[in-house]
């Protein structure tokens, strides 16, 4: 892949302490280009926020976690760096916006004051500067009056306006890498679709990739260049948005498709679901394939995990044992039949 700016090889998240031996996320490998939105989906609970938080450092020094692979930043791996190193990358060359923005900014200190300290942390701009820099961000991301809500508090923010703030401070450090951890989830659609068109135009003009993650096809279809597709703690299916959402392989992200509403579904029709839930991986992985007990396709092979086995395109990968081959067509293993 040309110019390619994250690498990540065999991650894998354990438990230590207390739920020692549970592996979280296992052997997760993916990258992504400079400029790539790259969308990261799944049920919760499949590891989506363990993989991105351990991208970004948040978890190196917690003791209930173990870290093993390789994540390579620009060829860098970020798991020998220390401390120290990772926190000048962190919210610089990477950033991270989370999933309620009140729980992230500081109730205490001002909003202005927050990306102010990013600036001062980040760039070379002195005090004038920076608050004419955090001025231009607020104003960037939409924020009405921004000479008169650079010194709200928190609170003083709708969801959606903390939102945007928290953008504003993620683009602080001008970032190459921008990971999204469910963005949009607790706001209204209407929100939801203006943060979208939002972090999209400001990923052109930021020339910056991201990493997306959520539970939402539809935002999948309209925002992703790729996406991953996670369950209890692997990746089941990956490759280009248009193949995985027009040709699912894998049951898994079938079902994920066929349980989203559609304007044209039959009002008399059940919406299809998932039977069962995810497995609770502090309780040990199941053995074989993980989302055998919830499939409607599982045979006996199933009781044996199957390997992430690329497609005859190479691109697009499933871990399944009925990934088509020359002699074996999806059609012929009707897993598209969920979907109708």
């Amino acid at each position: 892949m040309t110019d390619l700016l994250l690498d990540v090889r065999e991650l894998s998240v354990s438990l230590a302490g207390r739920g020692a031996g549970a592996t979280l996320v296992d052997g997760v490998s993916f990258s992504v280009a400079a400029g790539e939105v790259v969308c990261i989906v799944g049920e919760s609970g499949c590891g989506k926020t363990v993989t991105a938080r351990s991208i970004i450092g948040l978890n190196r020094t917690d003791p209930n976690f173990e870290l093993s692979g390789n994540v390579a930043f620009r060829g860098q791996n970020l798991l020998e760096l220390d401390e120290e190193s990772m926190r000048r990358l962190r919210g610089g060359s990477i950033a991270m916006i989370f999933q309620d923005p009140m729980s992230s900014l500081n109730p205490l200190q001002r909003i202005g004051a927050q990306i102010d300290e990013a600036l001062s942390i980040h760039t070379q701009l002195d005090r004038t500067a920076r608050r004419r820099r955090t001025l231009e961000l607020l104003a960037e991301v939409g924020i009405p009056s921004p000479d008169t809500r650079i010194d709200d508090y928190p609170h003083q923010f709708s969801g959606g306006m903390r939102q945007r703030a928290m953008i504003a401070l993620a683009l602080a450090g001008n970032p190459a890498l921008l990971i999204a951890d469910e963005p949009t989830t607790a706001l209204d659609v209407t929100m939801q679709k203006q943060i979208l068109l939002l972090i999209k135009r400001l990923r052109a003009e930021y020339a910056m990739a991201v990493i997306f993650i959520t539970h939402d096809l539809g935002v999948v279809a309209e925002i992703a260049d790729r996406v991953l597709v996670m369950y209890a703690g692997r990746c089941v299916e990956s490759g280009p948005v248009r193949d995985v959402l027009r040709a699912p392989q894998h049951p898994y992200t079938a079902r994920l498709l066929a349980s989203i509403p559609a304007a044209n579904r039959v009002k008399t029709r059940r919406l299809p679901t998932i039977k069962g839930a995810t497995p609770m991986l502090a309780d040990g992985r199941p053995k074989g394939c993980a989302f055998r007990p919830r499939c409607d396709f599982a045979f006996e092979q199933c009781s044996d995990e199957p390997p992430l086995a690329p497609l005859e395109d190479g691109a697009h990968l499933s871990r399944c044992w009925l990934v088509p081959s020359v002699e074996r067509s999806p059609a012929d293993l009707k897993i598209v039949e969920v979907l109708q």
